[in-house]
């Protein structure tokens, strides 16, 4: 089952909408239901059933009372009061899920995304209209043509992992989760309902390691029993590492129907076969193997032409069409995964943990218990950290750096890049501690992977670990409590001991797909330089030409990871052809 789609208008004038506009819209959704429909504001959905609404209100997809399981149907006419009053702002702080709520007034419409849900919402103006919808195609169907904006193009390519509402086509932008657009006579606003730095907040630590331990879990069965309730059976995508092996015990406390799938590929990095079978066995439930087949990945092909942005990496072909057929033939009707897993539980190796330390309890025993676990994980001596964290602390900015990726970039993209903001994820507000606006920066490529990824899937994808209430939870443990000796990720190994074998509570090794990707980049070096010398990033003037054909003339095996950053070139390459 795909996500629900949906398609709206809303005038940003006085005036009513235009009758033609209002026709192409009908055509384009012809198989779904009329929701709301009035002079100024129109909205289709094929979520013909589960539907809260009441006049002028809805809400398209999953809806959860905090603590609830359930998915929501109705709500009473207090709710919709509260929620309507408040701008949706009540919506996100008594419920969750994977929605997107309508609500209106006599003089605005208020557009609000749920916090890390996985429901699409597109926006586009044209004249004096706001056309909202789940995904691109519909925007297409009303008529829309949209060309690549290179400087969009050319931050995305510096920044993958990071979201904002632009996207990478002119003219399309899109609703952040947590986020709201109010729509007016006035025009059109733009605000953040939700944000990590709310939960970061040094009065809501949960410093307790056992209490945090428990909001972890009992967050974790939440999202896991809820996102699974309407679905028959699931295949659980399971690699034998840690944060795959937590949603297996929780899959298995909610008494879902479940079977795994470890994916192998040709080199020992990506054989995790042993521990993926400890896991099935301790969660009960059946494991089948499949091994990645190079044929089924074309480097020419993005997996993300129907989005606005190249968010698809080449590498996951063949895995996702693994899994479909998977899925299929075992009568799954939703796929799961642990993805997010390291950034939720904060699976971070930084010395700005100890800054923590030394801002709020000097050189206590807290802090040398972080400093031995850290230096054990790091191999870093003591002393060395101390000095580190003594800089950390009082020396530099709390803001987390990340560099961004330009190295094939051209002068000119590398000027964009310069002058790009930065994510809003990654400037803390004052008072914040440096590890936890470490952990809060760590959520950017989670949000990226089920907001941006996920909400366009052709199969359900579904990462429970990367919903609001899990994220919640695990932003109000303090970061030192993260660490412990030999341990990342101390509160979820903690938290699941009791439902894992030791193994894999105490393992501090994971497999990766670096060398698959190596693989696919030697097989196919001529078709990239065919793709990227003189393709369309170089039309754009977005690439250097001259050191990526350095690079791809070199004779011999990749000696280095520079081919990760011509492999993230190609899926953009490969996307930006296919908007032509």
């Amino acid at each position: 089952m795909m996500r629900r789609r949906f398609l709206a208008l809303i005038a940003t004038s006085a005036e009513p909408l235009p009758p033609g506009r209002i026709d192409r819209a009908r055509k384009a959704s012809v198989s779904f239901v009329p929701l709301i429909e009035t002079d100024r504001f129109m909205l289709w959905s094929d979520h013909r059933y589960g539907i809260a609404q009441v006049g002028g209100h809805a809400i398209v997809g999953e809806l959860f009372d905090r603590g609830s399981t359930r998915p929501e149907t109705t709500l009473d006419d207090a709710a919709w009061t509260a929620i309507a009053r408040s701008r949706g702002e009540r919506l996100i702080e008594r419920y969750w899920g994977s929605y997107v709520a309508f609500t209106t007034s006599d003089t605005a419409a208020a557009i609000i995304r749920a916090p890390m849900g996985d429901q699409g919402c597109y926006h586009a103006r044209v004249g004096g209209v706001l056309l909202v919808a789940s995904d691109l195609a519909l925007l297409r169907d009303l008529g829309c043509r949209f060309s690549v904006d290179p400087d969009a193009l050319a931050r995305h390519i510096a920044y993958p992992e990071w979201r904002r509402s632009e996207t990478c086509l002119d003219g399309v932008e899109e609703l952040r989760g947590g986020d709201r657009l109010l729509v007016s006579a006035n025009g059109v606003v733009y605000e953040t309902l939700w944000s990590p730095w709310a939960f970061v907040a040094r009065d809501r630590m949960i410093d307790d390691s056992g209490e945090a331990a428990r909001a972890v879990r009992n967050a974790v069965h939440l999202t896991a029993r809820a996102r699974t309730a309407s679905h028959d059976r699931a295949l659980l995508l399971l690699s034998g590492g840690l944060d795959s092996a937590i949603v297996a015990a929780s899959l298995k406390a909610t008494g879902t129907d479940v079977i795994g799938l470890n994916l192998v590929g040709d080199d020992a990095a990506s054989d995790e076969r042993r521990y993926a079978g400890m896991v099935a066995r301790s969660a009960g439930i059946e494991l089948l193997t499949r091994t990645f087949d190079l044929d089924r990945v074309d480097v020419r092909r993005s997996g993300a032409a129907h989005m606005p942005y190249p968010v698809h990496r080449c590498f996951t072909q063949a895995q996702d069409a693994v899994a479909a057929e998977t899925a299929e033939l075992c009568g799954a009707d939703i796929l799961i995964d642990g993805g997010g897993g390291d950034n939720v539980f904060f699976a971070s190796r930084t010395v700005s943990i100890l800054a923590d330390c030394l801002a709020t309890g000097g050189l206590d025993k807290r802090f040398w218990s972080a400093a031995r676990a850290l230096g054990d994980l790091g191999q870093t001596g003591t002393w060395a950290l101390t000095w580190r964290a003594v800089h950390r602390a009082w020396l530099r900015s709390p803001a987390p750096r990340q560099p961004p990726a330009i190295d094939f970039l051209s002068d000119a993209a590398r000027a964009i890049v310069e002058d790009a903001p930065a994510h809003p994820w990654f400037t803390p507000p004052d008072g914040v501690l440096p590890g936890r606006a470490s952990h809060v920066a760590l959520l950017a490529p989670a949000q990226n992977m089920v907001e941006a990824i996920n909400a366009q899937a052709q199969q359900r994808a579904v990462s429970p670990l990367v919903s609001q209430p899990v994220v919640e939870a695990c932003l109000r443990v303090p970061s030192w409590n993260w660490l412990a000796p030999d341990r990342d990720r101390a509160i979820a190994r903690s938290a699941f001991a009791p439902d894992l074998p030791k193994a894999i509570v105490s393992r501090r090794s994971k497999g990766t797909p670096t060398g698959f990707v190596a693989t696919i980049f030697d097989r196919h070096r001529q078709t990239i330089r065919d793709m990227l010398l003189g393709g369309k990033l170089a039309d754009l003037r977005l690439i250097d030409e001259r050191k990526i054909s350095q690079l791809l003339f070199m004779l011999g095996p990749v000696r280095d990871l520079r081919f990760v950053r011509i492999m993230e070139l190609v899926d953009a390459e490969a996307w930006a052809a296919s908007q032509s």
